[in-house]
């Protein structure tokens, strides 16, 4: 199984991964806790992680050719999460989207109807339609502030905060722990 980090997780991997889930995973494929940092250097880990939360259709579909574009997705969507107000996000995300070949459709199953984007495209044609239209529809419904980035040196691991006050400030439980630890030591030594 494929080490990383992310949402999918917390809430209990049951069900496949959302397209939202598949952001903060992407993000999450260069991690400075991890070794190596970059786990983009070939599509093994980022293919092993897709089949993992569901999405094998899309990890079959993509190839050695597609890395280069991989990353300069995670650099694009990365942006959106460092950026410091509505104006930033948009202007890097809209640039996205108008490229992006992607087309909404209503989807039957579960027993009703679904609006999803792209539905039929995989490989590296489903993750440059589908994840930055699932990061502009959560941006359209919560705003830039539910996005984060791990406040626990030298983690900067992604996140999307759930909580009800949007008090959310570590990727993952050791990172919380982690900064916890540290505060301690800090307040033992300077008493």
């Amino acid at each position: 199984m494929a080490e990383y980090p992310g949402g999918w997780l917390e809430r209990g991997g049951r069900e496949p991964a959302t397209d939202l889930d598949l952001v903060v995973l992407l993000l999450n494929s260069f991690d400075l806790l991890a070794d190596p940092p970059d786990r983009l250097t070939d599509l093994r880990w980022f293919s092993e992680v897709l089949t993992e939360v569901g999405h094998d259709e899309i990890a079959r579909s993509l190839r050695p050719s597609d890395l280069n574009d991989v990353r300069e997705l995670r650099e694009a969507l990365r942006a959106v999460f460092e950026a410091r107000s509505a104006e930033q996000a948009v202007a890097t995300l809209n640039p996205m989207l108008r490229d992006a070949p992607a087309i909404p459709q209503l989807v039957e199953g579960g027993g009703g109807l679904t609006l999803r984007v792209s539905p039929e495209a995989r490989g590296l044609a489903a993750l440059e339609a589908r994840l930055p239209a699932a990061l502009a529809s959560h941006l359209a419904d919560q705003g830039v502030s539910r996005l984060g980035t791990c406040a626990s040196p030298p983690c900067e691991c992604a996140f999307i905060d759930h909580t009800r006050g949007s008090t959310r400030r570590y990727c993952c439980a050791p990172c919380n722990d982690r900064a916890a630890a540290r505060l301690y030591r800090e307040r033992r030594r300077a008493s």
